[in-house]
């Protein structure tokens, strides 16, 4: 793991030096932590992956940084492997974190443990939460409606694709993964019955290689069009699909820079505003609980529809995505695999 400490001005950078310096004694002495209590709002995050994935981390990052700019301290760690996520948490409760952020599915379980031991620390988890959980008033959760976009790119690629036949790169089989492929699945086959999708979940959001493998075997089954939610992973589908002049819907960020000529659009999740939000939900005493967020709330979306995309196929998405946004049509919210 990379733990880093970012700050605004002189006295939290010394802040922060200090605390960094602290815990790394503290991990090798195996001593007690002491707060800092000196009024100043500090906020950590754990990351999986990491903050230049160009995707899910790298967003979440931004947000971290853009508190940071607005006077806040904050401290991150990357590379967070699951079985380190409880000690992580406890780590920075202990240390005098008021926010301390899980940003995946993963940190739902360890967050809802830790947090009984700290009550006036926050804990907020970038995913749902788990299956009938009690979720006490320190604990937040957002269901980021992935799915929606997810929805939308299934569209766009039923109507472009040539051979009806389309290709999905996805992650670890958690929740939002399937239900993003769900969906996806579900409006390809609503708008053209004949087509279909052959799903490859890698099992891995770190993996480019893997993600070029996966995309290969989809392309030699005769795919015209993949759409990946691997984060790097999803960097390796980038570069075969560029190799083999196939086309693509990319994730976590506007990624058509990557692939000016076949990117078509991206699932991007606005994960900078959904953790900048928890600050202020915080300030207004409303913190906690599970935000269902989506197209209509500002947190997730597609990115700019390509030019070369048809005209017809543009209108309707962008259409579709109007009616999502008001409440109009319903995205089915399905938390098993289709494909």
């Amino acid at each position: 793991m990379k733990i880093r400490t970012l700050s605004r001005s002189i006295v939290a950078l010394t802040c922060a030096v200090a605390f960094l310096f602290v815990l790394g004694s503290m991990a090798f002495a195996g001593g007690a932590r002491e707060p800092v209590d000196d009024g100043v709002f500090r906020i950590a995050m754990l990351l999986p992956g990491s903050i230049d994935d160009g995707g899910w981390n790298q967003a979440a990052h931004r947000g971290l940084i853009q508190l940071r700019d607005g006077g806040y301290t904050t401290s991150f760690t990357e590379g967070v492997q699951v079985a380190s996520i409880d000690e992580a948490l406890r780590n920075y409760a202990e240390s005098g974190y008021n926010l301390v952020i899980g940003h995946g599915f993963q940190f739902g379980e360890p967050a809802l443990r830790v947090s009984a031991s700290f009550p006036d620390t926050y804990f907020f988890v970038s995913g749902l939460s788990p299956a009938d959980a009690e979720i006490p008033r320190n604990v937040g959760f957002i269901n980021q409606k992935e799915f929606e976009a997810a929805y939308l790119s299934g569209v766009l690629a039923a109507m472009e694709s040539e051979t009806g036949r389309i290709g999905y790169v996805g992650g670890l089989e958690i929740p939002s993964q399937l239900a993003n492929l769900a969906a996806f699945t579900t409006a390809v086959q609503n708008t053209n019955p004949s087509a279909t999708v052959n799903g490859i979940m890698t099992g891995t959001f770190g993996d480019p290689a893997l993600g070029q493998e996966a995309a290969i075997a989809l392309i030699e089954g005769g795919v015209d069009i993949i759409m990946h939610t691997a984060d790097s992973t999803g960097l390796g589908v980038i570069e075969a699909a560029i190799e083999h002049n196939i086309r693509l819907i990319g994730y976590g960020s506007d990624q058509s820079s990557l692939a000016p000529e076949l990117m078509m659009t991206s699932l991007v999740p606005n994960m900078t505003q959904a953790i900048v939000n928890q600050v202020g939900l915080i300030e207004a005493g409303n913190f906690g609980g599970l935000w269902n967020a989506g197209i209509g709330e500002g947190i997730i979306d597609i990115a700019p529809i390509a030019s070369f995309v048809s005209a017809n196929t543009q209108e309707t998405v962008l259409a579709l995505r109007e009616q999502i946004a008001a409440g109009e049509f319903q995205v089915p919210e399905i938390y098993e695999r289709i494909d």
